[in-house]
């Protein structure tokens, strides 16, 4: 019953995971030796080039919408995921830090170039991507569940403008984002004009997005919330059971958390 328990919460806590991790850290990297931890939630929605169900029909158009709509929900991935973090100062202006955001696990470096009252960070970033993994009905002939078993690995360059308060009661960050992932595994497809699942098939794909990062954080002493807000250009391409796929899409991704410093 325990381990039943487990994997309910498990399979809840990555539920419609999206590919958005907000950042949630200012342009100022923490004093050497300090370190922040955190914990919040993030969301990503569509709101230009959204896929439409596929058509009904037994054509190459029916299968070809099947394929751009499985592209948009391995790559750009829209939803609401957790978010929780680490991060650590280093000598010389430098911070690292790792993230989970449901469906990437990040490690990312970056530096600060202090800029009178402000600082400009850039930083770089390396993901781990799990979109997610078969359920107990994914089989060559399952009709039930709608699993994927997609993997992958990503770099992202975030490059922040940032101010602060001389006490830190509060930060306000921005600027751009840029992100290229590789994907890879098994979807599940319907064939055409059928109402059937359909099998696993093989998939791949390319995703480059290009974010704008617009951040707010506040707080006393050792204790911030954080709110954030990307808005990202998504173009993707890849096959989805042989069959080719291109998409471009534009989401809004907020986020919030919590982060305690010590």
């Amino acid at each position: 019953m325990i381990r039943r328990w487990a994997a309910a919460l498990l399979a809840g806590a990555c539920a419609g995971c999206h590919g958005s991790g907000p950042l949630l850290h200012p342009a100022h990297v923490l004093l050497p030796g300090k370190v922040s931890v955190g914990a919040g939630v993030s969301g990503d929605m569509v709101v230009a080039g959204a896929t439409a169900a596929p058509p009904a029909a037994g054509d190459a158009a029916a299968t070809e919408g099947a394929a751009r709509r499985r592209l948009s929900e391995i790559a750009v991935s829209p939803g609401v995921a957790p978010w929780a973090s680490a991060r650590v100062g280093i000598e010389g202006g430098n911070e690292a830090g790792l993230t989970y955001s449901g469906r990437a696990l990040r490690l990312d470096g970056r530096h600060a170039f202090p800029l009178g009252d402000a600082a400009l960070s850039v930083g770089l970033g390396a993901s781990a991507l799990f979109a997610g993994a078969p359920g107990p009905s994914a089989g060559p002939s399952a009709e039930g569940g709608d699993a994927v078993d997609v993997y992958g690995a990503g770099v992202d360059v975030p490059i922040l403008l940032g101010f602060r308060s001389d006490a830190d009661l509060y930060a306000l960050w921005f600027g751009p984002r840029l992100g290229l992932e590789l994907l890879g595994g098994e979807v599940r497809l319907p064939p055409a004009g059928s109402a059937s699942r359909g099998p696993l098939v093989d998939a791949s794909g390319q995703h480059l997005r290009l974010g704008f990062v617009l951040g707010v954080r506040a707080g006393f002493r050792h204790v911030h919330v954080a709110l954030e807000a990307t808005a990202t250009y998504h173009h993707a391409t890849g096959e989805i059971g042989g069959a080719p796929a291109v998409i471009d899409q534009g989401t809004i991704a907020p986020g919030g958390g919590l982060t305690v410093t010590f």
